[in-house]
């Protein structure tokens, strides 16, 4: 790769003697990839030379790999009118003894009732602003510098219905084509989508703009949805048959698909949550109460073939300690890594099961014990991105 230099750009670049050689950009940039993003901020307002490095293609595909190597926790907490974003290391092996500390990101403040936020992807979050006068507003959010992007708002077909959730949005991203994508659908009060019609944005185009992609059947859904490799899937019910199933959204081809659930695995597609299985589509269900102490084992459930909808089921029994490490209460489950471990949270600590080896762990999280409210949530594989990066 190669940038064409002036004889005065060369000297920014000599590390403030004249007479000593210039630094190659490839060991420049290959030098600032290892910085945090903040850190990158500051740097774009060092020289217009370093500002245009560091917004080239080839940097941002340089940061965003190294970034990808070393992933962490991202922790949300939502109180008096904003949100506030630490992160954590996401250890891959924990002992008994092991801890994490929460380190602070950013603070997003919101004027509205409440805020939804979706799982993280490459290293942006979709915030939904919700007011009491149940309008939305849909939020680009970096929270690894708090900078954020106000989408335009959705022109909707529903007329005379209220509901909180009127629209969901989805954020999504194209590995081959770079690119993310919003996918935004209307919803009724019975949690039903509504069809044929929704809409689909492209960030990082001149000029946002919403367009129409079709969706050919009217269906119950969950909100919570998980992006795997540019496809979006989220559980679902046929609005009209009842049939349990799973809908895939194509952010490069923006075209919907179905996953039909056999009837042995209904219970799972409603409450069980998708995983991200080392990069297949997974499924976890509990028997018993789920993420609590009175669980007694639970289904993994990975899909091999999407077109030819094939599953491999598999069935843990937990061990004997969970109950006496887990303590009373429910759990959130946080994610799943790998292909073995299984990631909780509650408040101030995670818990960690590896499936394979049959072994629980409690690890504490400090600096964020103060939090009390009942808005947090805990994600896996947050990585630090460019996206949205501006001048500190």
């Amino acid at each position: 790769m190669e940038l064409q230099l002036n004889t005065e750009s060369k000297i920014l670049l000599i590390n403030g003697r004249e007479n000593s050689k210039p630094l190659p950009i490839d060991l420049v940039m290959e030098i600032l990839s290892r910085l945090p993003v903040k850190s990158i901020g500051r740097c774009l307002c060092v020289s217009k030379l370093w500002a245009s490095i560091l917004r080239l293609p080839y940097f941002s595909t340089l940061f965003t790999t190294r970034s990808s190597v070393r992933p962490h926790m991202l922790l949300s907490y939502g109180e008096k009118g904003q949100v506030l974003f630490f992160s954590s290391p996401q250890l891959k092996n924990p002992n008994e003894n092991a801890s994490l500390t929460a380190n602070y990101l950013s603070r997003v403040p919101y004027g509205g009732y409440s805020c939804h936020i979706n799982d993280p992807v490459h290293g942006m979050v979709c915030l939904t602003y919700i007011d009491k006068e149940i309008s939305k507003e849909h939020i680009i959010c970096n929270p690894s510098t708090g900078q954020t992007l106000t989408l335009p708002k959705v022109k909707t077909t529903m007329v005379g219905v209220r509901s909180i959730f009127k629209l969901v949005s989805f954020l999504g991203y194209v590995p081959t084509d770079k690119q993310f994508k919003v996918l935004s659908m209307e919803w009724n009060s019975d949690h039903i989508i509504l069809g044929p019609q929704h809409q689909v944005l492209t960030l990082g185009t001149q000029k946002l703009e919403w367009r129409l992609t079709k969706c050919c059947m009217s269906h119950y859904f969950c909100p919570k949805g998980i992006c795997i490799n540019g496809v979006l899937y989220y559980r679902a019910l046929d609005a009209y048959t009842g049939i349990s199933m799973i809908v895939c959204f194509d952010f490069k081809s923006e075209e919907f698909s179905y996953i039909e659930v056999v009837k042995t695995f209904t219970t799972l597609v409603l409450d069980g949550p998708l995983i991200n299985y080392n990069g297949k589509l997974g499924l976890l269900i509990f028997e018993g109460y789920p993420w609590g102490d009175r669980a007694r084992s639970f289904e993994l459930l990975v899909i091999g073939d999407l077109e030819k909808q094939e599953w491999s089921t598999h069935k843990y029994m937990l061990p004997p300690t969970w109950k006496n490490v887990v303590g009373e209460g429910m759990f959130c489950f946080a994610g799943f890594f790998g292909t073995n471990t299984i990631v909780l949270s509650r408040r101030s600590y995670v818990i960690y099961y590896n499936i394979d080896k049959n072994t629980i762990v409690k690890v504490g999280i400090q600096g964020v014990e103060a939090f009390k409210c009942f808005d947090r949530s805990i994600f896996l594989h947050h990585v630090e991105g460019l996206m949205l990066v501006q001048e500190f």
